[in-house]
């Protein structure tokens, strides 16, 4: 058991916190010791109150004791550790507040260390306990003497084994900065300290001048020098300018690396990207010096023997000029669909979207050079080029996603749900739970209990909250909390926040407004769309038409049909027959692509519904129609996700409203480029999708 002391005076402000911040522990073989130096305010009867509305198991392990007379906080820590009956003795003081996983943490460090004493890291808040980014770190291990020169050890980070260290050494004297005399005593004894590089305390520090206190902490140990450690004063002198020094230092790194360190890490890791960006053009540098370039600069003669001109000669700024074009775009191809995103996006979607920018790239960089040459080049060279860079995208984007998940640990998740989907709230954090390398949910909570719940919840530094169902005036107001107080917010958006992502800024004299336009994708827009889909769907059916014929006789000999005919809904809200094979197996949408070509479909767009099932969607919801402001597609943005209405079950009504979100995400933030991608990725998304339906 651990016994946890907590000395008290003039403390009501701070109490109930205190309290919670011990109740709210993962590890649970506990008892608090509350010891009240004869506080002048009513910090007795706030601590008795809290207690009291506790469950009787809960108040059981809670002790308060009452000094007669004040004595100062060395003495009361005393009087609790009279009173501690736990192998293992924990400090608190009454304006600190722990981390949930302080205890079990340290205490796991300890087991593993065979430690008697550990103390973890800590950081500073202001008057609400809210961390102000300042982080004092401890060093691995600290000796007596290394402890004379550097007081980093805070009382509220400390954990002591009994059984390792004499209780009695754990009393501490009633001096000045007792609490070092104490730490001294324990390493004179023999005990090492473990100091565990983890921030699972707040120190509670108003926002007030200590430049008063300078003198004061000098003094305090130099008392500490002389009378504690009994030292010479050549010896204090020496030791002191020691103190300073580390002190200075101590404070020069934490203001100047240490804080920042999480952004220096970020950089460092998205910088992996970049880096893969130039590996790849590194290959493809090769392929133009070695295969292309030589091609370029002999003379050009027709099969007939007719001189066309000398060939290309580059310096070396030009060569410089070819290999940054390349770059160029690929670098800009990978920024816009996203698979510069480590961390954010899985491991298969970085790669599958790295690869699709590169064969993008190699096709331009390709014709490029055709138009250089002015004649035909051999395409081998550029495809062993693409080849080999597929292999180095698997490879870089499952080392780049391993450093990054090395580097970054998920960030601990608070879920807050709103009324209407209490059911659903499991749900919700499963859904994060399968994101685990980038989040730990910790806790679900319902708006049911009250902002000022859910606001003192989400101060209690969690890496991120996330707001699910909740709208208006409760969203806004905790929104503002959080962004006040430098917390992190994943909002899961409403059907009209995702409509608000179509729009465009104006200014109306001194006033800025965005205006949303009752139909998002331009004319040109549509016009390039149709290209695309008429040529596009052209060449996939040359292509794929053995495929189809194939799969045709085997649908007339499963299915007795080779086609099967529905009437599905397009765009603005008119009907159309969906062609697809009847047996339902691989390339069982292939006849879909006839449909692109009379203009019924897109290839890219929402999923095609049936007209009974789109009929039962809108009874539920009438925003559904929104997805008939574009035709639908082949294959689309919610399928990419592995989300499709042909895959999810009717009763599903949430599933639903996600494939409509995902689709209004697509329509809202509609590009030729998204489409394009999306393009390149349907061989996967069939694939993937059926085997989902196979499961």
């Amino acid at each position: 058991m651990i016994s946890i002391i907590v000395p008290l005076y003039n403390a009501s402000a701070y109490i109930e916190k205190t309290i919670e911040t011990v109740i709210n522990q993962t590890y649970k073989d506990w008892e608090l010791i509350l010891v009240d130096d004869l506080s002048k305010d009513n910090s007795v009867e706030v601590a008795k109150n809290c207690i009291n509305a506790l469950d009787k198991d809960t108040a059981s392990r809670i002790r308060l004791i009452t000094k007669p007379v004040n004595e100062g906080a060395a003495m009361a820590r005393n009087t609790g550790l009279d009173a501690a009956g736990g192998r293992y003795i924990a400090f608190l003081d009454a304006d600190d507040v722990w981390y949930p996983h302080k205890l079990e943490h340290e205490l796991l460090f300890m087991n593993k260390h065979n430690a008697g004493f550990v103390c973890s890291s800590y950081q500073f808040g202001d008057e609400q306990a809210v961390p102000t980014g300042k982080v004092v770190r401890v060093p691995k291990k600290m000796t007596y003497k290394k402890a004379l020169s550097r007081t980093v050890i805070f009382t509220s980070t400390v954990l002591i084994d009994t059984q390792i260290v004499d209780k009695k050494l754990v009393y501490m004297p009633n001096i000045g900065s007792e609490d070092t005399a104490t730490w001294w005593n324990i390493l004179k004894s023999g005990t090492d300290i473990y100091g565990l590089d983890e921030q699972l305390v707040i120190y509670r520090r108003p926002a007030t001048s200590l430049s008063s206190n300078k003198g004061k902490a000098v003094t305090r140990i130099w008392n500490l020098y002389r009378e504690v450690a009994k030292l010479s004063v050549l010896a204090s002198v020496w030791h002191i300018l020691l103190w300073a020094m580390h002190a200075t230092s101590r404070r020069i790194l934490d203001d100047g690396v240490r804080n920042h360190l999480e952004s220096i890490k970020r950089f460092t890791v998205l910088q992996l990207s970049m880096l893969g960006l130039i590996l790849y053009t590194g290959i493809y540098a090769y392929v133009w010096f070695k295969i292309y370039y030589p091609i370029l600069q002999s003379p050009l003669f027709s099969k007939d023997g007719y001189y066309f001109g000398n060939g290309l000669k580059l310096y070396v700024k030009g060569h410089v000029l070819i290999l940054f074009i390349y770059f160029l775009i690929l670098w800009f191809l990978s920024l816009n669909n996203g698979s510069m995103r480590i961390g954010y996006l899985k491991s298969k979607q970085i790669a599958w979207t790295q690869i699709i920018a590169l064969a993008f790239t190699n096709i331009i960089s390709y014709a490029q050079l055709m138009l250089i040459r002015n004649w035909l080049l051999p395409p081998w060279g550029i495809a062993q080029c693409f080849a080999v860079q597929i292999i180095l995208a698997v490879i870089w984007t499952a080392f780049s996603s391993f450093i990054y998940r090395s580097v970054f640990a998920p960030r601990e998740t608070l879920i807050i749900y709103g009324s209407s989907i209490t059911d659903d709230a499991s749900e919700v954090a499963s859904r994060f739970e399968k994101r685990s390398d980038r989040f730990k949910v910790m806790k679900t909570m319902s708006i049911d209990k009250g902002i000022n719940a859910v606001e003192a919840e989400c101060s209690r530094w969690y890496g991120c909250v996330v707001l699910y169902g909740i709208y208006g005036d409760t969203r806004d107001e905790i929104i503002d909390f959080c962004y006040s107080h430098y917390i992190r917010v994943f909002v899961i958006p409403s059907v009209e926040d995702l409509l608000m992502r179509g729009f465009e800024k104006m200014d109306l004299w001194d006033t800025p407004i965005l205006e949303l336009k009752e139909y998002s994708v331009s004319w040109e827009m549509r016009l390039i769309k149709r290209f695309i889909d008429f040529f596009g769907s052209l060449l996939l059916i040359v292509i794929t038409s053995p495929v189809l014929l194939i799969g045709m006789l085997r649908s007339k000999a499963s299915a007795g049909s080779a086609i099967e005919r529905m009437t599905c809904m397009k765009k603005d809200g008119k009907t159309f027959i969906r062609h697809t094979l009847s047996d339902g197996r691989y390339g069982w949408s292939l006849p879909m692509l006839w449909d692109v070509l009379r203009g019924d479909i897109s290839l890219i767009g929402p999923e095609p519904v049936e007209e009974d099932r789109y009929n039962e969607l809108s009874l539920n919801d009438r925003r559904y129609f929104y997805r008939l402001r574009v035709k639908p597609g082949y294959t689309g943005y919610a399928l990419s996700y592995g989300k499709s209405f042909r895959l999810t079950d009717r009763k599903d009504i949430e599933e639903s409203k996600n494939i409509l979100k995902l689709d209004m995400v697509y329509i809202q933030e509609y590009s030729v480029m998204q489409d394009l991608r999306l393009l390149l990725s349907m061989l996967n998304v069939t694939s993937s999708s059926k085997k989902k339906q196979n499961d």
